[in-house]
């Protein structure tokens, strides 16, 4: 006979009470902020952002529940709660992707969100894409699909770096950014290959083309 035990979650303000003990300055103004703009807002939740953002963190490294990128916003939201919240058995909100959007949206108004986070905007993306929330930060309506590709797993900074240095080579070389883009992933170009780029080339060789040294002018190119 197979012996079965029921499944009793714990209170979810009993679990995050030492993360609300430790960032309650933070969750109270949260909380302030949320009460001025007449919506109710429950401490245990925000609370619960900090404390899986406390867990998540490396050993030695200070809590940052107002430091995020898109991608961080993105494991906490997929990775980091349900985690910890099945260590300390509580059950997540089912409303989890809209608690972070408004916890984004409190940090960003009230200037608490850290300098060194990406655009609120980009850290909303994936609880749009992977929340099922639409542009409002309301929950999209049953079959509706995310208009938006997924950004999830790119990071913001260091992607628009490498774009931004990629257009900066193309505007001295007369190329098309996105071009180079075509062909590292295999599609073709949209803009006939230049005369010198010839016409029994492979992709192989055609990818040399895109790899000079930054600051180089046309005479840097493969020939």
């Amino acid at each position: 006979m197979t012996n079965t035990r029921e499944f009793r979650p714990r209170a979810l303000s009993v679990v995050v009470a030492p993360a609300r003990q430790r960032h309650h300055e933070l969750i109270d103004a949260a909380c302030a902020w949320q009460v001025a703009r007449e919506r109710q807002p429950c401490p245990d939740h925000f609370a619960l952002i900090c404390a899986a953002v406390d867990d998540a963190a490396a050993p030695g490294a200070p809590p940052t529940p107002n430091r995020w990128t898109r991608t961080e916003a993105y494991h906490v939201l997929r990775c980091d709660i349900p985690n910890w919240c099945s260590r300390h058995g509580c059950l997540w909100p089912a409303e989890l992707p809209q608690i972070m959007w408004q916890w984004f949206d409190f940090l960003h108004a009230t200037g608490h969100l850290h300098p060194d986070s990406d655009p609120v905007a980009e850290l909303r993306k994936p609880l749009a894409c992977a929340g099922g929330l639409d542009q409002d930060g309301a929950p999209r309506p049953a079959g509706a699909a995310e208009s938006l590709p997924c950004e999830c797993l790119l990071p913001y900074r260091e992607t628009t770096e490498l774009l931004s240095e990629l257009v900066r080579q193309c505007e001295r070389s007369g190329d098309d950014p996105l071009d180079a883009l075509r062909l590292l992933v295999g599609r073709p170009t949209r803009t006939p290959p230049d005369p010198w780029f010839g016409d029994e080339l492979d992709r192989g060789q055609d990818l040399d083309r895109w790899r000079w040294e930054p600051g180089g002018d046309e005479g840097d190119r493969p020939g």
